[in-house]
């Protein structure tokens, strides 16, 4: 593998430095002069405008917006987001401190008090600022939230983490600072701003996550590659892919909210395997970035999370007997996946909306029952037994108070070529293998992000030919078919589970199958058992509601059919507590190609099932063998 190294040098002491140049910048001069005085010479509540028509000069609270609701949002003096409800003393002083004094200046109350007076030496009776006018504190902040458009948080407020902006840049918010990086290749500089409003959303102060590295980090100088040749030393199924992916991940957990896709890994495996190793080795590398849980909850992960686009990573996440807390975090990873919006009810019966953009890690023993569209989301990484004697055979090198932050800086210095060249060459290699748009989401995006990181020769060292296009797609589906081969589509799963259904009340205590009835009807050109005509098949298939059709009887180029009714009360029993339960299994058949799952055939569709006739849709068994086996 190509030598792991990192930025030393004249690189490393310009980055320190101005790490320690921007801290003495940020911690500047509180100013907030006596409210008493005038300002640029207005005097306290006689600034133009005053005391609604607009806000005072440099007034320190912005005022976002409001919903349709009433409810006014701010930022704060410090920045902070705030949602206005009530109008009293604590709120307002919340919202100004700690420029109290501007705002006894903008909205004086004022009132007689004793004042020395240097020209007489006598204390002499004078109006003075004693407090502010809270009414009209408030009509100043309502009338300018009403001259806003209206605000809505879920939609249209970003916490900390990556984003996309509106011309397809990178933007890390890091709580204190947005950040974005200018120039190409090695010349380029960070750019950074307070955060505000920015192409119509709201980035608002929030606790502080990592800051990009000051200097321009090389492939050579990366941290990825240590980290690589780190997990290389597991014993992973794939060796060759499965460590690249994971560095993939690392990277797109931090670009977050600016993917249009987030893939979601599983690592499983026993005891022994080294688990908890690899879990502190990514808590490292993505310190003050990934927030790490065992045994959490879909409920905890989206009260943390909120706004932000940072990642999660999840120990244990074990199946439970009578529990369905695994399932529905894996079913916030999946909405996740494509930034969908979550909403839930609060203790005031008012609903919480946000839009889920995180990047999600799990591991466990066994991965929990998943459904066909958790499974394409996801790379499952297996893990087998380490040596007793000489475990991952290295030791781990952790530097959390740099990794996070080189990485960051590649991501943000290499999003250009990441969107533009590595993301579509490797949709290209993996389309050319027949891996659908999920799948190139997912093991596409992972393969890139580790590119982008460790360069391609490092992931050639661990034999995935990357230069290769062809080879690479090869290599990729071959390695991924196992697992996409588990993610159906609906309607071929439906089938499948109507398939795999036995006739229970068959005579002689023999309960065949549906599927072995459907294999005998396709060799119907051999005599009975092996074969079976419609005839046969139909007196079996009426005990479950089903029915059967011969051969070229719809039309010549059909095979021999079995006809679902829209219901029935076997099917009912064959699809409860499935998804296509109460009759569900009908449209889930439609969305079937229409060459399998005939539904224009007119008169043919209506069949005789235990003597009555029922329109059903027609499964052609020879087109749907074909298609279940890939023929063409």
């Amino acid at each position: 593998m190509a030598k792991a190294q990192t930025q030393t040098g004249s690189k490393a002491i310009r980055a320190i430095f101005a790490d320690a140049k921007a801290a003495a910048e940020d911690s500047g001069q509180f100013l907030d002069p006596d409210p008493n005085l005038p300002r640029d010479g207005i005097k306290p509540g006689q600034w133009e405008g005053a005391p609604h028509d607009r806000l005072p000069p440099a007034c320190p609270v912005t005022v976002i917006g409001r919903d349709a609701e009433g409810t006014v949002y701010c930022t704060t003096a410090t920045n902070d987001f705030r949602a206005i409800e009530r109008w009293d003393a604590p709120t307002l002083t919340g919202l100004f401190a700690p420029y109290l004094n501007t705002m006894m200046w903008a909205w004086p109350a004022f009132g007689e008090a004793k004042v020395f007076d240097p020209d007489t030496g006598e204390e002499r009776k004078m109006l003075v600022v004693k407090r502010i006018e809270i009414q009209k504190v408030m009509m100043a902040l309502q009338a300018e939230a009403a001259r806003r458009p209206l605000f809505d948080p879920a939609k249209q407020r970003r916490g900390r983490g990556g984003w996309r902006d509106k011309q397809d840049g990178f933007i890390w918010h890091s709580g204190s600072w947005l950040w974005s990086s200018v120039g190409k290749g090695t010349h380029t500089k960070l750019e950074r701003a307070k955060p505000g409003e920015h192409e119509g959303f709201l980035y608002t102060r929030q606790a502080s996550a990592i800051e990009p590295w000051r200097e321009h980090v090389t492939q050579e100088e990366s941290p990825a590659r240590r980290i690589l040749a780190d997990v290389d030393t597991w014993n992973w199924q794939r060796k060759y892919l499965d460590p690249i992916l994971l560095v993939g991940w690392i990277a797109t957990a931090i670009m977050g909210g600016a993917l249009k896709a987030r893939p979601v890994v599983f690592t499983t495996g026993g005891k022994g395997v080294g688990k908890s190793t690899l879990q502190e080795l990514l808590q490292n590398a993505l310190d003050q970035v990934v927030t790490t849980s065992v045994n959490t909850t879909a409920a905890g992960i989206y009260q943390r999370a909120k706004w932000d686009s940072l990642p999660f990573m999840v120990d244990e996440l074990e199946s439970k007997p009578g529990s369905t807390r695994a399932e529905s975090v894996i079913e916030l990873a999946r909405v996740a996946y494509t930034g969908g919006d979550i909403s839930r009810g609060g203790q005031d019966h008012e609903a919480t909306s946000f839009k889920a953009q995180q990047s999600f890690l799990f591991s466990a023993i066994n991965a929990p029952p998943m459904g066909s569209q958790d499974k394409s989301r996801m790379a499952v990484l297996n893990l087998s037994q380490l040596d007793k004697k000489n475990g991952i055979g290295r030791k781990v090198v952790l530097k959390a108070e740099t990794d996070g932050r080189m990485m960051l800086r590649q991501i943000m210095d290499g999003w250009q070529d990441f969107n533009e060249r590595l993301l579509p060459n490797y949709w290209e290699a993996l389309a050319a293998q027949g891996l659908d748009a999920r799948a190139i989401d997912t093991f596409g995006t992972l393969l890139a992000a580790a590119e982008l990181l460790c360069g391609p020769a490092a992931l050639e060292d661990l034999g995935l030919p990357v230069t290769d296009h062809v080879r690479l797609g090869e290599i990729v589906a071959a390695a991924t078919a196992v697992e996409r081969a588990e993610t159906m589509d609906n309607w071929h799963a439906c089938v499948d589970h109507l398939f795999q259904s036995s006739i229970e009340a068959w005579r002689d205590g023999v309960k065949p199958m549906i599927g072995g009835i459907a294999e005998a009807m396709l060799a119907d050109n051999k005599p009975y058992p092996e074969g079976m005509t419609a005839s046969d098949a139909r007196a079996r298939l009426s005990l479950v509601g089903l029915g059967a059709i011969d051969r070229r009887k719809v039309a010549p180029d059909v095979g021999p059919c079995i006809a679902v009714p829209a219901d029935s009360p076997q099917l009912r029993r064959i699809f409860a507590d499935t998804d296509w339960h109460k009759g569900v299994w009908f449209s889930a058949l439609k969305q079937a190609p229409a060459d399998i799952v005939l539904r224009d055939k007119g008169n043919h569709q209506v069949v005789k099932i235990n003597g009555s006739a029922k329109r059903c849709l027609l499964i052609d068994l020879e087109a749907f063998m074909k298609f279940a086996q890939g023929v063409e």
